[in-house]
């Protein structure tokens, strides 16, 4: 007989009192309860997903996210897709980047009803992932904001500005941005004189911050 689960973290054991759960992202850790998840996060994200299958024929063998990787704007996402599974007081969600009210019940959809399965959580609720180039969630099909971090130049109007994306607009505290370390830009390849002349007199003409 195989052994209970038990958490990465306090080596609690699955029981009648205790659901023992597997990250939702690489499959490979396991925690009691969100104290343990949101503890060893700092750590765990280094290596979290860091493992992906292999063909024998191709470097890496497809996600099933691949197809999702290509904004409206032409950019490409070069990061991963990750399922939300923390909580954001600034924003009031909780699993799956729902609203707290609801998350317990989104998390138990996706363990029951999609077995666990990302890519049918994906196809029913993509908020619940965020990708982990840009952080932005997966919901946005537009502006992956690497910011001078991606192969092509940062299509943004501040990089086109050649300022920093402010304060104002990243909110690093956000759901989706949280843990990560993000290049905020400018990018050096996206400035010229008239393409920042054509951004500052487009977000002057919405009111939109310069």
């Amino acid at each position: 007989m195989s052994s209970p689960l038990s958490c990465s973290v306090c080596n609690k054991a699955q029981s009648t009192e205790v659901d023992i759960k597997r990250c939702g992202r690489c499959r490979d850790r396991f925690y009691c309860g969100r104290d343990c998840q949101l503890s060893d996060w700092p750590t765990h994200k280094r290596t979290c997903g860091a493992i992906t299958p292999r063909s024998s024929d191709s470097p890496r063998a497809p996600r099933w996210y691949d197809k999702h990787r290509k904004c409206r704007d032409g950019n490409l996402h070069e990061g991963d897709l990750e399922l939300i599974t923390w909580p954001c007081e600034r924003e009031g969600t909780g699993w799956g980047h729902c609203i707290v009210e609801e998350s317990e019940e989104m998390k138990e959809k996706f363990e029951k009803e999609f077995m666990g399965n990302e890519k049918k959580l994906y196809r029913y609720w993509p908020q619940a992932f965020r990708w982990t180039c840009c952080g932005t969630d997966a919901g946005m099909d537009w502006g992956c904001d690497h910011h001078g971090t991606g192969s092509k130049p940062c299509s943004c109007d501040f990089c086109r500005m050649g300022k920093p994306l402010p304060d104002s607009i990243y909110h690093k505290d956000s759901a989706s941005r949280h843990g990560l370390t993000l290049q905020r830009g400018p990018d050096p390849r996206s400035f010229s004189s008239a393409s920042a002349a054509i951004a500052k007199h487009g977000r002057s003409v919405f009111g939109l911050e310069m």
